[in-house]
């Protein structure tokens, strides 16, 4: 439906999310790192509430996309937009010795709980761009009216939280500059949450459903873009 996106979705939050790859390419080395800097990630997040994730290697895990083997996830409400900025430089004396500099991705948008939230620790993170050719607005109506619902009951009740980011380019290039890294472009950061890895390799055993999810993305998400990674919590 045309215009649908903008007179329905009222963001819940908005999120910040910092999306790396461990400091040649020892990820338990960046796990023990974050842990060491979850305190002072925290201090100066305030009272942004925070998610640290590192990535499972597990050999039973095929999430697709390019490689990222850390993030970190601030959520906060949009009147404390202009407070970004000031947190993120505070983070690269924090992340700079754990993440590999040019992998170091930042995006920032509007966030949609697509399901009730409950807590897990397990978080599938994924960012990717619009495929070319569609408008911003068709693919956030695409992405939030239809994708969904197609999604979330081929997921099911292991399916804790499933979080829409539509990333916001202004806020993102200037968190970007504010880390002292180069912008990049993103449509969407996604976040979908499970118990552990075993409910999310349930949710995800249902060949025919997910066939239907992956045919509902073709010429809507433009692949090559894709980032992902299933993460579990350290921090």
């Amino acid at each position: 439906m045309s215009g649908g996106f903008e007179r329905i979705a009222v963001p819940d939050y908005w999120r910040l999310a910092l999306m790396f790859d461990a400091r040649g390419g020892d990820i338990p080395a960046l796990e023990e790192g974050l842990k060491r800097v979850g305190d002072p990630i925290r201090a100066a997040a305030q009272a942004m509430p925070l998610r640290i994730g590192v990535a499972d290697l597990h050999p039973d895990l095929v999430t697709g996309g390019r490689r990222v083997d850390g993030a970190v996830e601030a959520t906060f409400a949009e009147t404390q937009l202009t407070e970004v900025p000031a947190f993120v430089a505070g983070l690269r004396p924090l992340l700079e010795k754990l993440a590999e500099p040019s992998s170091l991705e930042i995006m920032i948008g509007p966030m949609f709980s697509m399901v009730p939230v409950r807590q897990g620790g397990t978080v599938l993170s994924l960012a990717f761009r619009r495929f070319p050719g569609t408008t911003s607005q068709k693919f956030r109506e695409w992405w939030f009216n239809q994708h969904s619902k197609i999604a979330i009951p081929v997921l099911g009740e292991g399916l804790l939280a499933y979080d829409q980011v539509h990333v916001d380019q202004t806020a993102s290039d200037e968190a970007a500059a504010a880390f002292g890294v180069s912008p990049v472009e993103y449509d969407a950061y996604d976040n979908l949450t499970w118990a552990d890895r075993f409910a999310f390799l349930h949710s995800c055993s249902d060949a025919e459903g997910m066939a239907t999810i992956a045919r509902d993305e073709v010429g809507r998400i433009d692949d090559p873009s894709r980032r992902a990674a299933l993460m579990y919590e350290v921090f």
